[in-house]
């Protein structure tokens, strides 16, 4: 009987050490490193952004520093988790964007006009897969290796060439290798 026992206890800690940290918030992006713990991306605030020059202008969101103190590294086990509303589908709502590194600011242009009219503008999307934990939860992987720069996740906020006021997003660095 003690065996018995003593064997359903070590299966339940392997079981718990094992068992994936779950955020404690809705909505935001969190990065899980290779023993599962759970770990906060930068929290920026990207305010509007126009930018100028002779015949043209473009319009966006910015934040005013160049580079995330938060690096992912893919190839050390870390992905990224996130926890929404249940019965949501997460590729509605979170979306990775790459900023552009433009005099000292990471910048997402969301419209550009010149001269001759409206640019096509492509927003820097991601694309991303999700596998669920559990209800409401999910584990975040980019389809393709994401590239050396700086990228920030965005929740529940699309962005649009019409996109006027601040939005939240969850940032971090992708080292060149």
């Amino acid at each position: 009987m003690k065996r018995i026992l003593v064997v359903v206890m070590l299966i339940a800690i392997s079981l718990g050490a094992n068992a994936q940290s779950i955020p404690e918030f809705k909505n935001k992006v969190m990065l899980v490193d290779k023993d599962q713990s759970i770990s906060n991306l930068e929290s920026v605030t990207l305010t509007n952004y126009i930018k100028t020059k002779v015949g043209a202008g473009a319009v966006g969101l910015k934040v005013d520093d160049e580079n995330s103190p938060i690096v992912f590294d893919a190839a050390a086990g870390k992905s990224f988790i996130v926890k929404i509303e249940p019965g949501v589908d997460p590729e509605s709502i979170v979306t990775l964007y790459k900023f552009t590194i433009e005099k000292k600011k990471r910048t997402i242009i969301t419209y550009a006009t010149s001269i001759s009219g409206m640019k096509d503008t492509k927003l820097p999307v991601m694309p991303l897969s999700f596998k669920k934990v559990q209800d409401g939860v999910y584990n975040i992987t980019a389809m393709k290796p994401l590239e050396e720069g700086e990228y920030v996740f965005i929740v529940s906020q699309p962005l649009t060439n019409t996109t006027i006021s601040d939005v939240k997003g969850f940032a971090f660095s992708v080292a060149g290798k």
